[in-house]
């Protein structure tokens, strides 16, 4: 299924400008990537639908407030929260200046004027102020929030992508898997760990 066809058969609801913009990230990522290395270059514009769809579902996980997506690389899911729900502040994090001159980039292309872009280690950040943290294949999950312990309060949710069911425990953490709506549509195993500290 291309695009189009993914976001209508998901409950998200956007509008003609939303799905444009959409399309053009992805297509932004795929000529960015002839000489970026955003995404492995196996990689359709389909596959990248199925990407976008995996994380603009994720919209239905997370709290009312800010946004921090830790080691979002080409804007996974960061860059899809920015256009399925342009009124929400999002900061993107990412070491590799190439991904984040290219998120530059998009932001400014699409006018996502509530993305912020941030070309440092997610190490190197202080205390996360941003109610939610999402990450999609950036660490381990263990390793993530052994990593964030010191940086984040009760008032933080985590949103992990994971693709399968994770049994995770966690000294301190409250962790509860979902399974994302894009499973039944893509009919690949998809789903988010919801973490809190308790």
């Amino acid at each position: 299924m291309d695009l189009k066809e993914l976001l209508a058969a998901s409950s998200l609801n956007l509008t003609e400008t939303q799905i444009s913009k959409a399309d053009k990230y992805l297509d932004q990522i795929l000529k960015w990537n002839k000489t970026r290395n955003l995404v492995s270059r196996n990689l359709s514009k389909n596959d990248l639908a199925e990407h976008f769809l995996d994380c603009a579902v994720m919209q239905r996980h997370l709290s009312p407030g800010s946004i921090i997506d830790l080691g979002t690389g080409s804007g996974f899911p960061g860059i899809c929260l920015g256009i399925t729900d342009p009124n929400r502040s999002i900061t993107l994090v990412d070491s590799n200046r190439k991904k984040t001159s290219f998120l530059i980039h998009i932001k400014n292309e699409l006018g996502l004027n509530l993305v912020t872009v941030k070309n440092v280690r997610a190490e190197e950040i202080g205390q996360i102020n941003e109610t939610n943290i999402v990450c999609r294949a950036f660490k381990d999950p263990a390793g993530l929030l052994k990593s964030l312990k010191n940086k984040i309060s009760k008032k933080n949710k985590i949103i992990l992508m994971v693709s399968a069911k994770e049994n995770l425990s966690a000294p301190g953490f409250d962790i509860e898997y979902k399974e994302s709506e894009a499973s039944k549509i893509l009919e690949k195993k998809r789903g988010f760990l919801e973490i809190q500290m308790c």
